[in-house]
């Protein structure tokens, strides 16, 4: 899915092992927003798998790495509205 996401074709796979670390890099950063391990992401609205919203939260915070390797930025930048933030934020649990 993260491929796909990236608009990177299956058969491209120079940059499989960075998409993989930015992977994990998101998934520990989601986690740590919401005041729980990776692994309790999947079961944090009491089901099996990560609930869709976060999942697009995580999407659109790899895209955003991927496309943005360095700390600095060259042109003005505006964060989306409704974007990985308000996903993030429908699952916090605010009495953490």
């Amino acid at each position: 899915m993260a491929k796909r996401h990236l608009n990177i074709e299956p058969s491209y796979t120079d940059e499989d092992s960075y998409i993989e670390a930015l992977i994990k890099v998101v998934e520990e950063k989601t986690a740590k927003e919401l005041c729980v391990s990776v692994e309790e992401l999947a079961t944090i609205d009491g089901g099996k798998n990560i609930p869709t919203p976060l999942v697009q939260a995580m999407l659109l915070c790899l895209g955003a790495y991927y496309a943005n390797r360095e700390n600095t930025a060259y042109a003005t930048l505006k964060e989306i509205p409704h974007g990985a933030k308000y996903l993030v934020d429908l699952y916090r649990d605010y009495s953490k």
